[in-house]
């Protein structure tokens, strides 16, 4: 069972998740609109790396939280939120390609082919520490 004070964190990190990650559909949608094919626009990354980075700041703010409270681990974690209170952590554990935050184990859910998987892939390679 988790703590109503641990569930409020891990529901706001989950959140946090699921905007950053429509701000990356948004801003790859942008990118591949813009009309640059497989090259994007080096204008068109900022944005997609900045929906990026703010994906796995919320993503090592939900498993830094699970670490902190003792949970046995990620996925329990998850499944307790779902079961126990209708939150879908699922954008909160998939792996997000340019990072690296430990737990996030779960398969990317965005399409990686064409021009958006260029563009995400030029952003996460040139613009995330």
């Amino acid at each position: 069972m988790l703590a109503d004070d641990t569930v409020d964190e891990l529901t706001d990190a989950v959140q946090a998740c699921d905007q950053a990650r429509e701000a990356l559909s948004e801003a790859l949608d942008a990118a591949d609109a813009s009309g640059g094919g497989t090259q994007p626009d080096p204008s068109d990354l900022a944005p997609v790396a900045a929906a990026l980075e703010d994906w796995r700041d919320a993503q090592q703010q939900f498993m830094t939280t699970i670490e902190d409270t003792g949970a046995s681990d990620p996925a329990t974690a998850a499944l307790l939120l779902q079961t126990n209170h209708g939150v879908d952590a699922s954008n909160a554990r998939c792996g997000i390609p340019g990072t690296d935050v430990e737990g996030a184990d779960q398969p990317f859910p965005l399409d990686l082919s064409g021009a958006q998987g260029m563009a995400l892939t030029r952003a996460a390679t040139e613009h995330l520490d």
